[in-house]
């Protein structure tokens, strides 16, 4: 069985592309932290086709995390140099939003009123209602 979970961000905006016969193609890369080193990080190579295409470009941008299942696949090639290629990459099947649209934003609401000094801190040690 060929099938793979990953969550990671996107280190650029996905490029939207189309094939000939005018099918969508999109692609992008993912930067996923390993599980028992956080301190590596792998960057994988991501294609998506057709709605699923169209929903990544319309949808994520640098930076976006995002969640996907989809299939590992390996392709070569050769150049004009006759040198052979080959590249592993994942075929999306599936995309998700992995944060929030708040966690998404810079600051949170609290942290608008902190810095603008609209919120006054409460000493709980006084009489308070809660």
């Amino acid at each position: 069985m060929n099938q793979c979970q990953l969550l990671g961000r996107l280190v650029r905006d996905p490029e939207l592309r189309y094939t000939q016969q005018g099918t969508p193609v999109c692609s992008f890369t993912l930067a996923v932290d390993r599980r028992f080193n956080r301190d590596k990080t792998d960057y994988i190579r991501v294609i998506a086709w057709r709605n699923t295409a169209e929903f990544c470009a319309n949808y994520f941008q640098k930076g976006s995390r995002i969640a996907l299942v989809g299939s590992i696949q390996t392709r070569t090639w050769e150049d004009d140099s006759g040198k052979k290629h080959r590249e592993v990459e994942v075929i999306a099947d599936s995309v998700y939003f992995a944060e929030s649209k708040r966690d998404n934003q810079l600051e949170s609401p609290v942290e608008d009123a902190i810095a603008s000094g609209d919120f006054i801190p409460v000493d709980m040690d006084e009489d308070c209602p809660f």
